[in-house]
């Protein structure tokens, strides 16, 4: 939420030039390893573990992804809980627009109180060849943060990444017995944020013809960019059966913001004279500041045993650890072994025929399900789980789904 609070804060011209993020880290949607409890680091997917475990590209093989889509959606629970939704769905569909308005009221009435998200929107390429991967994606969130009770004070947030990452993974051991692999993989990261919409502005900017020269011209944005990096190393025992993987992740994860008086500032800032300013549009000194993202030192462990049709996947992870025993050093006495389970993500997958996969998982206490089908040139997956959007566990526990689709070929 820190990072939430603070856009509004720079927005407003304050003198700020280094806060604490804690919502800013980039990361794209894994919907194979958010169903598995947010768990796998020793056994990723090639494609998925550029922001993960880059030492999976050290596994022989090719991967393409030409494009993945994937798509999230929180708060669903309530959503259809609702009786009166699908009726709004159905009129929504038909281009009905009062349809379409009261099912936008519904959805950013299910957002509560404090932080939450609306949904996001995930597109992506990427190359798998010999030790080398490229990856470029692009995703669109959508924050909400109330301050109190109703939709009235609700606002919304919409934030755009753009990545491009390239990565390295090398196996320097590789036997019967025992596999030793290590990869690293650097992201060019460019993120933005739009000045904060209130709920309702936001629903007559959605039924308005002039919705794109809004937020073009007439929105407040901040940019910037970062240069993080991820480093893993997996080990793996009696022929990759038994994995155990260490990774540190976001390293200069530092991000270089500027304040824009609109999009079109800022995309004129970065190649000039690209868009033409309207009549009387005049851009505002922009501020500049930091905003800091912390690193990640995480461990897994994965068994996969060779049994044939079902083909079964079980994996632990530790994630975070530097902060927990951070924590340990600042105050000891408070700490108690169960804190442990805080840090701990587990899961469980059947591969069936490596055709139709069923997954499970456990994330801080929060269950997650999934399934996955694999053709032989596109993959599609899906998730279902909750996370944690409080300060405290159990304050506000959020649901989503996600819906990801994958042209190409990779193989974990």
């Amino acid at each position: 939420m820190a990072v939430l609070l603070a856009c509004s804060f720079v927005f407003a011209a304050e003198p700020v030039a280094t806060y604490d993020a804690v919502d800013f880290t980039f990361q794209p949607t894994l919907a194979r390893y958010d169903a598995m409890g947010q768990s796998g680091l020793a056994l990723m997917n090639r494609n998925d573990s550029y922001y993960s475990n880059p030492a999976a590209l050290a596994k022989k093989g090719f991967g393409l992804s030409i494009p993945t889509v994937g798509i999230t959606f929180y708060n669903l629970q309530k959503l259809v809980a609702d009786e009166q939704v699908p009726e709004l769905v159905k009129g929504a569909m038909e281009g009905d627009q009062d349809s379409i308005t009261n099912l936008a009221y519904k959805v950013l009435s299910n957002l509560g109180s404090g932080y939450n998200t609306v949904a996001k929107v995930d597109l992506g390429l990427g190359l798998k060849l010999g030790v080398v991967g490229l990856g470029t994606n692009v995703q669109l969130k959508i924050h909400a943060l109330n301050d109190g009770t109703s939709v009235a004070s609700q606002k919304l947030i919409p934030e755009l990444n753009v990545a491009q990452s390239l990565a390295l993974g090398l196996k320097f051991v590789d036997t019967d017995v025992i596999s030793l692999s290590a990869g690293v993989a650097g992201h060019f990261v460019y993120k933005a944020y739009f000045k904060e919409i209130g709920a309702n502005d936001a629903i007559d900017l959605m039924n308005s013809d002039d919705m794109m020269n809004t937020l073009l011209w007439e929105t407040a944005i901040m940019g910037g960019y970062a240069i993080p990096v991820d480093v893993g190393v997996t080990l793996g025992l009696f022929q990759d059966q038994l994995t155990i993987a260490a990774t540190a992740n976001n390293i200069n994860g530092t991000y270089k913001m500027k304040s824009f008086t609109s999009a079109g500032d800022l995309v004129n800032s970065l190649s000039e004279g690209t868009l033409e300013a309207p009549d009387g549009h005049t851009a505002n000194e922009s501020t500049e500041f930091e905003v800091k993202t912390p690193w990640s030192l995480n461990f897994g462990v994965a068994f996969a045993p060779e049994v044939p049709v079902l083909n079964p996947v079980v994996t632990a992870d530790l994630i975070d650890m530097y902060a927990l025993v951070q924590s340990m050093v600042d105050d000891f006495d408070s700490f108690r072994w169960s804190d442990l389970l805080l840090h701990l993500n587990a899961g469980a997958e059947i591969n069936l025929f490596n055709i139709i996969s069923a997954r499970a998982g456990v994330n801080r206490g929060f269950m997650s399900v999934g399934a996955g089908i694999w053709l032989p040139f596109a993959q599609v997956d899906a998730s279902y789980g909750w996370q944690e959007f409080g300060v405290e566990l159990g304050d506000k526990p959020v649901d989503a789904v996600t819906i990801k689709f994958n042209l190409g070929y990779d193989k974990h």
